[in-house]
């Protein structure tokens, strides 16, 4: 038997568009964006290429849900709205990429450093490949680090330094930024002793 989709309704649809934070909401989005792009597909764009990226993925998306229709909210699927549309951001994501072919790379070194003043000099100017980099990132989630302190770690390694663009990177507000900083600085206390435990 053929499964019934249950789409919501233009009532639905309404209700969400008015009844939302969207300038809180449009921040977590980006960070969303910034995370599939960076986690899932490695992409090593400047930090305005992404930006520019991530406002057209969900401009796009929206233009689908809200104007032209053509993107349909099953609710049987996805019960939560938020849910929703970061399901469909992340098929945009998908398939802009695969349709413009663009060239995707992770290079074989990182800089793993904190060279503003703001930040802990601990790790500066550790040079990391690819594979140590993966156990670093392997040994955050095992120490339980969120989302937000994993993407910490992706904008460091990617050279992004000023707390400010990682907070616009990544879309936290300020308290969030700080609050997912000072648990990132805990656990790198591990990552140091593990450089240190492979001759780094």
């Amino acid at each position: 038997m053929e499964e019934i989709k249950v789409i919501a309704s233009d009532e639905l649809l309404m209700e969400q568009l008015s009844n939302r934070d969207w300038d809180k909401f449009w921040l977590r989005l980006m960070g969303r964006c910034a995370w599939i792009l960076r986690k899932r597909y490695e992409v090593k764009w400047p930090n305005d290429e992404l930006k520019t990226f991530s406002r057209d993925a969900i401009s796009e998306v929206i233009n689908q849900i809200f104007i032209k229709r053509s993107r349909k909210w099953n609710i049987d699927h996805y019960q939560d709205f938020e849910d929703f549309i970061i399901g469909a951001i992340d098929s945009h994501i998908n398939n802009t990429l695969k349709k413009s072919k663009k060239e995707i790379s992770v290079d074989d070194e990182n800089l793993l450093s904190a060279e503003n003043q703001e930040f802990d000099h601990s790790i500066e100017q550790i040079i990391i490949g690819k594979e140590l980099k993966n156990q670093l990132y392997k040994l955050l989630e095992e120490a339980n680090a969120t989302d937000d302190e994993l993407l910490i770690f992706e904008c460091l390694c990617d050279g992004i330094e000023k707390p400010e663009d990682i907070r616009s990177t990544i879309g936290l507000n300020e308290d969030e930024f700080h609050n997912a900083w000072r648990r990132f600085k805990r656990k790198r206390n591990t990552i140091k002793q593990k450089l240190a435990a492979n001759g780094y």
